[in-house]
């Protein structure tokens, strides 16, 4: 697919909300840059509210969106637009990303409006409120794309779409060539982060720590939440702190003074609840990577998934195995400041080769591109 950069415009629709900072919000925010800094003008358009995505009354068509319009990576300008003002004016886009599509019933509402001209890419980053609804509805059409952000996250859904892959994508060029100044040696506790949630396993990285060590949890919670209080009672006798939400400065700046990153998600929470996509890609990994600090993983499939092709195997342990984790945690610290460096600079250089903002769009377009050449020779068989 070559769309005509000439005059071609692009939509990023999210289903949810894009006021906080979590890794599903900074992907949609960057393949809206990505789009634009390849030449095609991108509206980004989210709900201002996260009632939205659960509305299924006919005054869904009257709450607000934020709308941003992005020329060449940037901004240009702003503005809030009800939903029934979007809607109006689908047709009229070349090509449309739905971010979160498995989140609420709203994406009938978009897919009503598409043509046969348009191409329509779906990503999901996890949210799958209305997953089950939408696989019994949809029906699958030669201009729908199914580009989701891991092979993991592909897979799963295989069987009900065509037209399936995945694209990497978690940094920009710029962010690589920064590498931050505090060494091995100057590092002094162990970090976690994103949202204090069941799935994330955090109570394994707890459970794995010595009594001298330091764990910091960055990211939101909730005061009264169980889940908070039950980390709280496992953190008793030990140096866990949880930041609550932070600037991205200064998650960076934890990440950083860090010996290692700890990715605990997995497939059971604490209370022996499943949870299938507990995560779908692992940007944390390559948030660690960012800021010069090695990522330890569980082998949770997209994390693993992830640690495979930067080349990091021998930091991954079974997911909720404690005993495990404390001794890939052991192998971290007895490691010299010039192996630590080079495990380092080996695992950056795979993530400039295949995760990179600055051609996710190109890589896009080319993987479309593929899908419909196999189509043509599989029709002439």
């Amino acid at each position: 697919m070559n769309t005509n950069i000439k005059n071609a415009k692009a939509l990023v629709f999210s289903l949810l909300p894009l006021k906080k900072t979590g890794g599903g919000e900074n992907y949609t925010l960057n393949c809206a840059i990505s789009i634009s800094a390849s030449g095609i003008e991108c509206d980004l358009i989210s709900p201002c509210e996260r009632e939205f995505v659960s509305d299924r009354s006919t005054g869904r068509f009257y709450r607000a969106f934020n709308m941003r319009t992005l020329i060449g990576g940037d901004i240009s300008y702003e503005k809030q637009e009800s939903f029934r003002g979007i809607l109006a004016q689908i047709p009229d886009y070349d090509v449309i990303c739905i971010h979160q599509y498995l989140a609420g019933i709203s994406v009938y509402d978009l897919l009503m409006l598409t043509h046969s001209e348009q191409k329509i890419i779906f990503t999901n980053l996890g949210f799958e409120e209305n997953g089950i609804d939408f696989w019994i509805r949809y029906n699958n059409l030669p201009n729908h794309f199914f580009i989701e952000i891991s092979k993991y996250s592909a897979d799963r859904f295989k069987k009900v779409a065509k037209n399936i892959s995945y694209v990497y994508a978690g940094a920009w060029k710029k962010q690589l060539e920064k590498i931050s100044a505090t060494k091995f040696a100057e590092k002094n506790k162990f970090v976690s982060v994103g949202r204090i949630l069941p799935h994330k396993a955090y109570e394994i990285a707890i459970d794995a720590l010595n009594k001298e060590q330091t764990l910091v949890l960055v990211g939101p919670y909730g005061e009264n939440d169980p889940y908070t209080k039950y980390l709280n009672t496992k953190s008793a006798g030990k140096n866990v702190y949880l930041s609550g939400e932070v600037l991205s400065s200064e998650r960076d700046s934890f990440i950083a003074s860090s010996i290692a990153l700890i990715a605990n998600s997995a497939s059971t929470t604490y209370q022996n609840q499943k949870f299938e996509n507990s995560e779908l890609l692992g940007l944390v990994i390559i948030e660690a990577l960012l800021n010069n600090t090695l990522p330890i993983t569980s082998d949770q499939p997209a994390l693993k998934e992830v640690m495979d092709v930067i080349e990091l195997k021998d930091f991954i342990y079974p997911e909720r195995d404690s005993k495990y984790l404390r001794k890939r945690l052991d192998f971290v610290l007895g490691l010299t400041e010039q192996e630590y460096s080079n495990l380092i600079a080996k695992a950056r250089k795979n993530v400039e080769k295949q995760f990179l903002w600055d051609n996710y769009w190109l890589r896009v377009e080319e993987k479309i591109t593929q899908v419909l050449e196999s189509k043509k020779v599989s029709s002439k068989v």
